[in-house]
């Protein structure tokens, strides 16, 4: 039997088109996204930090001005983040008032929720990973924090804030 290339096409088509149909998707479930330790990123002179370890690179400058309503320099000498066990991002910089919570999205990091630390803002931020939580500490007073996606919480229990 010959077969003419009209024919030969028409039968790779099909086949090809009934093997993709029999694809099994696959999903891995319990995932845990958390990094063990912080990253503590140096902006540039326009605001950019680069995580070579963790392949991320991004402007900062919108965080600064959610912070201070200013994006004609860069005001801070570092920005500290660290990822959570379900792939959020929590960041903030020495001074700032707020813990900002970052969603990953296709190229961007979206604001998911903001969480208000103290009126004056941390002076020596650093996070910590936890079961269950992301410890956020204030070096210069020992202060230290539960953060989650619901909130933050003074460690001792004495206050509660939730996304502002």
């Amino acid at each position: 039997m010959k077969l003419n290339g009209k024919t030969t096409v028409a039968l790779l088509v099909a086949v090809l088109f009934a093997a993709s149909g029999c694809k099994q998707s696959m999903v891995i479930s319990r995932v845990d996204y958390s990094q063990p330790i912080e990253s503590v990123l140096t902006p540039d002179e326009n605001g950019i930090v680069s995580d070579v370890k963790q392949g991320m690179e991004f402007n900062m400058l919108p965080l600064q001005y959610m912070e201070t309503q200013d994006t004609t320099s860069v005001t801070t000498s570092e920005l500290r983040y660290i990822r959570g066990e379900n792939g959020l991002f929590y960041m903030t910089a020495p001074m700032y008032k707020h813990v900002y919570l970052m969603s990953p999205e296709e190229g961007k990091l979206e604001l998911r929720e903001q969480f208000k630390i103290d009126e004056k803002g941390i002076e020596k931020p650093a996070f910590n990973q936890r079961d269950n939580f992301v410890q956020l500490v204030n070096r210069s007073t020992g202060e230290r924090y539960r953060v989650t996606p619901e909130g933050i919480e003074k460690e001792n229990g004495t206050e509660k804030t939730e996304g502002q």
